[in-house]
Order: C-alpha cells, then structure tokens, then sequence
C-alpha cells in the first residue's frame, strides 16, 4: 500500500505540534505583573518608612512568587529594590500569564522566606552584588492593598504597604 505523498509532507509537521503546544502551555506559567500604587510606603529595619514607587510581582512557576518595591536612596541617585520572595500559601492560580504579562486574579498570599535588596543608577544597571537574607514573613495582596511583613533571625523588621487603587 503506498502512503500518499501529501501524507508524507505532513507527518513531520504533526511530530513538532505536541512539543510546540507543550511548550506553548509551559509559557502560559510564568510572568510579571506591575503597578504603579496610589500610596506605597516601605520601612527598611531601623530607618524611618520611606515612599515607594512601584510594586511588581514576578511568577517563575506555579508555587514561587517574589513581590519587588522600588524606594529611591536618600542622598543618591539611586534605587533600591526590595524583593520578598516566597512561596505561594493560598490555593489557586492568583496569576493569569500569557507571554509574560500577567494579570492579578484574586488574592495572593506568600509565605516570604528570602529578602532580596538591589540596588540600580538612573540607566537602570545594578550597582554592586545583590544581597539576600533569610526572613520569615508574610506577604499579601488584594484588589485594593498590599502588605508585606518579614523578619530576619536578628530580629531586622522589614515591611511594604500599599495601596494599590
């Protein structure tokens, strides 16, 4: 029996859609979603709250989140970030991603296990080696606000609110 050519011509292409529509779905996890808050305020232990001025939440995969404030350094022209990174304790999905852009759908909450600071000129470059700290800490954020709590085992307090409409 012979296969038809125009068989012949698409077996190939149909082996490619199975890792293509995998991939595909794979790219559909992962993302950022950024906000500019109406009020953002930023206590860094010891030091009087500070204004911040964007809040944005990274998913590299389903459970991991890291939550990023951006607060200018007094006497410099410099921003810092400050990252909580943890993951997820709520159920469900509270980030809709489709190539890289994701939307907020719900809530979220963190369990925020690392404290991530650094810090970037006016072009956007990082300036010296990022730091990270173990904390524990929560992190949580709504339609309408965002909190973040994390204490390092010295006792350092590090907190973000904002208000997000």
């Amino acid at each position: 029996m012979r296969t038809p050519r125009a068989l012949l011509v698409l077996l190939p292409l149909l082996g490619t859609l199975g890792p293509a529509a995998a991939a595909q779905e794979r790219q559909q996890g992962f993302g950022r979603w950024q906000v500019d808050p109406r009020r953002c305020e930023l206590a860094l232990f010891g030091q009087a709250p500070s204004p911040c001025r964007s809040l944005r939440v990274d998913q590299r995969n389903a459970s991991v989140l890291r939550v990023s404030l951006l607060t200018p350094v007094p006497d410099q022209e410099l921003l810092q970030e400050v990252s909580f990174v943890g993951e997820r304790a709520s159920a469900g999905a509270p980030l809709r991603c489709r190539d890289g852009v994701c939307e907020l759908d719900g809530s979220v909450v963190l369990r925020v296990r690392l404290l991530r600071l650094a810090q970037f000129n006016p072009r956007g470059l990082v300036v010296g080696l990022p730091k990270t700290l173990p904390v524990a800490g929560t992190c949580s954020i709504d339609g309408e606000q965002a909190h973040c709590d994390a204490k390092t085992h010295y006792g350092e307090r590090w907190s973000a609110d904002a208000q997000l409409r």
